[in-house]
């Protein structure tokens, strides 16, 4: 029988016990790509971060068995967004909230470099949640939301708000979500907004896991011109036909995201590649 709920959330009815992963300081030895993060001054965050890492299988399969590589992407990029939040004015961000948080990749860094902030985290998946709530830092507050642009929380209450690889699924209403995070931002408030863009479309290649989503589309031929790869409306949307939420893919051309959602938001600035593949968008509230 099918569950309403997976309609606009994921693993609504399902419990499970969960395999966890010992904390990262126990996985660098073993990282295959350790000289990646040489630069990233992780040391002392290693040592205090004693927190319990989800299994590959908990986290989507990002950086497959390479524990320590998941972890240190996470701290990687917390690092990133407060110094973007701090060239905005924004120096201790006192509330900041991850929309689609997974099983806390980045939200598991925030208490350690902000120890006087409330970090929130929401996700569609309400397993992600249940690992957020129950094997990370306690001051994290993760809470399950739906794929309809509705957040539990107060209007202009937030400093930065962050999404990552969620709108490269927002096929059918991106707008109103865009009004969702100009409605709980605090005037001068941030968005991090990661997207996949024309330029992305261009730089994909085989050794990408977006590449057999996108390339093997049925729709692909007909929307994508394979010599220049690029495609003629404003947005590229791939929908995979199914009765859940979370099933497509979704391009943007950046002269659509500069004229559109300037309208809601004031963009800051949009930086490609940072720091892999997606493109970030920066927005302010007026």
């Amino acid at each position: 029988m099918q569950i309403w709920e997976n309609q606009v959330t994921i693993f609504s009815s399902v419990d499970k016990s969960f395999t966890t992963e010992l904390p990262a300081a126990c996985h660098e030895q073993n990282c295959p790509a350790l000289e990646r993060w040489a630069d990233l001054e992780y040391e002392d965050h290693l040592c205090r971060d004693v927190y319990s890492l989800p299994c590959t299988e908990d986290r989507e399969g990002y950086y497959g068995s390479d524990h320590f590589s998941y972890w240190a992407s996470g701290l990687r990029d917390s690092k990133l967004l407060l110094k973007e939040a701090r060239s905005s004015g924004i120096k201790n961000p006192l509330t900041i909230l991850d929309i689609g948080c997974a099983s806390g990749r980045l939200i598991r860094h925030l208490p350690l470099l902000l120890p006087d902030a409330r970090i929130l985290g929401c996700d569609i998946n309400r397993l992600h949640v249940e690992f957020c709530n129950k094997y990370l830092h306690p001051s994290i507050s993760a809470f399950h939301n739906c794929s309809v642009p509705h957040l539990q929380i107060e209007d202009s209450s937030v400093d930065v708000v962050t999404a990552y690889s969620v709108f490269t699924h927002i096929e059918a209403m991106e707008t109103a979500w865009l009004m969702e995070i100009r409605r709980i931002l605090r005037p001068g408030g941030l968005a991090w907004i990661t997207i996949h863009t024309e330029n992305t479309l261009k730089d994909l290649d085989e050794g990408w896991p977006l590449w057999n989503a996108v390339m093997n589309h049925p729709n692909a031929e007909s929307l994508i011109d394979k010599n220049t790869r690029l495609f003629e409306n404003d947005r590229l949307v791939l929908r995979w036909n199914g009765d859940k939420s979370y099933s497509s893919n979704v391009f943007y051309k950046k002269d659509y995201v500069l004229s559109h959602w300037s309208r809601i938001m004031k963009i800051h600035d949009i930086k490609r590649k940072l720091p892999e593949y997606q493109d970030v968008v920066l927005l302010v509230k007026h």
